[in-house]
Formats: structure tokens, sequence, C-alpha cells
């Protein structure tokens, strides 16, 4: 295994995860940058990065498989970079917002090839520890990207914010061009999504998927609110609880060996069992900042661990396709960004936070059913482990 390798891996992930939250906390700033008066108008190029982001990895990311994940990752990193350099000199905002467009597109490549280059770089029976050391990429975007990028803002200007994030990822991109990174023979044909969803587990697993990303965001997307309206405090202040979310999520990868041991479905019953516990739980500590600060802690070891078993369930099923079933993943998650702030609304209006986190606790218990179904069903069929 290649340390250089799945260092770069990870700073992939930790760069291109970062361009899809950093505007949030700057918005302000591009606007009044751009002559525009409300900040509303700059998220819209968020919106529509996710969406782009979402169709790439239905469309395009199949490629992957034909062409092989380092050339299709290569060839986004090379795309994303020139777009976060457009963005950052932007001077009005349709150009901003075709610049994250185009980002978008690149980033749907760019993470499920990055994604398979990490189980294809594991030595067999250690899937999980590469895959989650590659997913702490996402502990630097959140942790880092969101956090610095308030900071820099304030001292550089919000252009500064995608200039580094431009020089970082060209950077990465030098190195991992300088790499072999070849993955396994492709059939040299382009796999399809429909046909992808045909394979068993797939859709089991992209359930799976849903549950876990549609309980994380439908908390994480109202956290900002909850402290302004509920408690009284600044968005700001949620700085230091992705602080330590991030950390707990970083942490949570020396828990992989053991993930590897007892598999993806055994792991997620686990992951999903203990996430449902944990916000009924934090659910009676949602008015309390510091009950916040040391919940969100444990939230990151449990997410970590459930999206490095989600991810290593999906790249098991069928190495030859692992493009489209990867594109797949980060669609659904991407799309549980959207269906979490529609399904936790009435949640949120009616109980706050605490209303969040309820639900939040019955997709876990969805997921650990799913989990149960799907190990019971391994153990009298021989399907992938």
């Amino acid at each position: 295994m290649q340390r250089s390798a799945i260092f770069l891996l990870t700073l992939t992930v930790g760069i291109v995860g970062s361009n899809s939250l950093v505007l949030s906390p700057v918005a302000a700033a591009v606007a009044s940058g751009l002559g525009l008066n409300e900040a509303a108008d700059v998220l819209s190029a968020m919106a529509l990065y996710g969406l782009a982001v979402a169709l790439s990895a239905v469309v395009l990311a199949p490629l992957v498989d034909r062409f092989g994940a380092d050339k299709a990752l290569k060839v986004a990193l090379l795309v994303m970079t020139a777009a976060l350099g457009v963005t950052g000199i932007a001077p009005s905002l349709n150009i901003l917002i075709a610049a994250q467009v185009i980002a978008g597109f690149a980033a749907g490549v760019a993470l499920p090839a990055t994604y398979a280059l990490a189980a294809h770089l594991a030595p067999a029976g250690k899937e999980s520890q590469v895959i989650g050391r590659v997913l702490t990429g996402w502990t630097l975007s959140m942790a880092g990207g969101v956090t610095l990028s308030a900071w820099i803002t304030d001292l550089a200007g919000w252009r500064m914010v995608y200039f580094l994030l431009t020089a970082g990822l060209a950077c990465t991109t030098f190195g991992v061009t300088r790499l072999r990174l070849e993955s396994q023979p492709t059939s040299g044909r382009v796999t399809s999504p429909l046909r992808a969803l045909k394979l068993p587990e797939v859709l089991p697993g992209l359930f799976a998927v849903l549950m876990l990303g549609g309980g994380f965001y439908g908390i994480y997307n109202y956290l900002g609110a909850h402290l302004e309206r509920n408690l009284g405090l600044q968005v700001s202040d949620a700085a230091l609880l992705t602080l330590s979310y991030g950390l707990g999520f970083g942490l949570s990868m020396f828990l992989d060996p053991w993930l590897d041991k007892v598999g993806p479905r055994r792991g997620l019953i686990v992951v999903f069992t203990c996430l449902s516990v944990f916000y009924a739980i934090f659910s009676g500590f949602a008015d309390i900042y510091t009950g916040l600060m040391i919940g969100v802690f444990f939230w990151g070891l449990f997410q970590h661990a459930g999206l490095t078993l989600t991810v290593g369930r999906l790249t098991a099923i069928a190495p030859d396709q692992r493009g489209a079933i990867l594109g797949l993943n980060s669609a659904v998650m991407y799309l549980s960004v959207f269906a979490a702030t529609l399904v936790f609304r009435p949640g949120f209006e009616v109980a706050g936070l605490t209303g969040c986190m309820w639900i939040s606790a019955v997709l876990a218990l969805l997921g650990a059913a799913e989990a149960t179904i799907a190990r019971l069903r391994q153990r009298r069929e021989p399907i992938p482990a």
C-alpha cells in the first residue's frame, strides 16, 4: 500500500468536501463583494453545486469503470482546480455559479474515483482501515475548511478562501499525477447506473446510505438556526461544535480495524443501533450548549464508522462496476441533504432540534433493521462479505 497515495486521496476528499461547505459561512461577504443585496442569492450557487454533483455522480461517474479510477480522478481534479480558480476571480454571480456547477460535475467523478482507488489500494482484510483513513478527509473539510474560511474571510477576504483551495487542490493534483495509481483492469465499456441498481445488495446498500446521511443532515442543516433562535447564540458559535465533531470523526479511525473484523453488515447493526440510542439521549441536551459540545464528539465517532461501513459495503459488491455504484452512493448522499431539509422541517418547527433528533433516531432504527435483514440473508446466501 502506498502511504503517499492514501495521503493524497485523503487530501482530495478534504479539499473537494471543503468546497461544498465553505460558501455558506462566507455567503454574506461574497454577496457584498459582488454587489448583491441578499446572501441568499449566493447560496443558490451552493445548491446548484450540490445538484451538479448528484447528476454527475449518476451520469459521469460510470466512466470510472471504462477509463480506470486513476485516469478519471486526474482529469476530474484538473477540471475542478480550474473551476475553483475561476470562482476566486469571478466578477459576477453568474460566473461564480457557472464555475461552481463545473466544479460540481468534477466532484461527482472525483469522489467515486477516490473511494474506488482507496478500496483498490487496500490489502485484503484491511479495506475498512484504508477507506476510513481516506474518509477522514471530511474531517479536514468540516473542522478545517468551515472554521478557517470564516477567519480567512475576515483577514483577507472571501476570494482568498478560494485561492487557497485552488492552490491546495493544484498541489494535490500534481501529486496524484506523479503517482501510479492504476486500478484494476477495466472492461472498456461504460457501465450504467440502472444496470448497477439491478445488482444484489446495491439497493439495500444505498438505503443504508440514505438513512445515515438523512439522519446526519437533518440535524446538521438546522443546527445553526437552533443556536440562533432557541439558544440566543451566534451562528459562529457552531464553529466549536464543528471542531468537536471533526475531532470525534477523526479519532474514530482507530476503530477501523474492528470494522474489518466484523464486516459491514454486523458493523452497521451495531452502529445504527448505537446511533438510535445516541440520538434519543442527545435530544435531552439539545438546549444546553455544553451538552451539544460533548454530544457532537460522539456523533462524529459514530458517523465515521457508519460512513466507512456503508462505502466499504458498496465497494465490495462488484469491483468492475465500482464507478457506477459509488456514483450512486454520492448521488444518494447529496440527495439526502435536500431531502432531510424538507422532511425534518416540521419536526424542527414543532419541537426544535429535539424533534430533528427523534426523527434521526427513527431513521437509525430503520438502518439497523435493514442491516439485520441483510445479515440474516448473508448467512443463508453467499453474498459479498
